[in-house]
């Protein structure tokens, strides 16, 4: 390593570390809203994911039925879940984002109940709902905000629910970014300044979903982490 890459890394901590991780985790939130801010129309069409069908599988086995969606997006897994008959609440920190999918779902004549807010600080009663599914969303949460989503998770969830998630294999990715104590990656370049972005590790993850009586894991396209918990 050179004298400039040390000092770039010690520039890199310090911004870090200067910043309490509220602040931080609030550049994150305005990085998703400027991000579907941008977004005009609704992209309707599903993902390529090899495990998309597993997901409405394992709410079936579990007998659910009105299923919370977590950081929902413009939808599209809230659109197939409703498809498959669920019963489905999609909420999103991004007021545009929200817009998208209602329209998405109108254009499907699809009923499904859409809400803006941050998926960290959700007033969902407790036992609201059969399952929570998650997909590729707390790689953009600190463990610590993860560890609250989790709980919420927990307590929105009815005795015997189920959480389902994807958890995607990423790294720090190209860019311009800092490094907080638990290892997440902070973005500072002009394209995503403020987006974090991390990995959990199994052991991780068995850490945030330690209230949980059962968890199961395995692995799906190219290294990402399907996971069923059931409380």
């Amino acid at each position: 390593m050179t004298k400039a890459d040390e000092l770039a890394d010690s520039e890199s901590e310090d911004q870090g570390a200067a910043l309490p991780l509220e602040v931080v985790y609030q550049e994150n939130i305005c990085f998703w809203e400027k991000a579907w801010n941008m977004c005009k129309v609704p992209y309707t069409q599903l993902p390529d994911l090899s495990y998309i069908p597993r997901i409405a599988e394992e709410l079936n086995k579990a007998g659910a039925k009105k299923v919370l969606d977590l950081g929902c997006g413009s939808g599209w897994l809230s659109v197939y879940l409703a498809r498959q008959g669920f019963d489905v609440v999609g909420v999103d920190v991004s007021a545009q984002a929200i817009n998208l999918a209602n329209t998405w779902a109108s254009q499907e004549d699809l009923k499904i109940s859409f809400d803006v807010g941050d998926a960290s600080q959700l007033q969902y009663q407790a036992g609201s709902f059969d399952a929570v599914v998650a997909n590729s969303i707390f790689e953009h949460f600190p463990m610590k905000q993860a560890q609250l989503l989790t709980d919420k998770v927990n307590s929105m969830l009815k005795e015997g629910g189920v959480f389902v998630g994807c958890f995607d294999k990423v790294g720090g990715g190209p860019g311009e970014y800092y490094t907080l104590e638990d290892g997440t990656h902070v973005y500072t370049d002009k394209a995503r300044k403020g987006m974090m972005l991390r990995r959990y590790s199994l052991d991780e993850l068995q850490v945030l979903f330690n209230a949980f009586k059962t968890m199961a894991n395995d692995e799906v396209d190219g290294g990402s982490i399907f996971l069923v918990a059931n409380k």
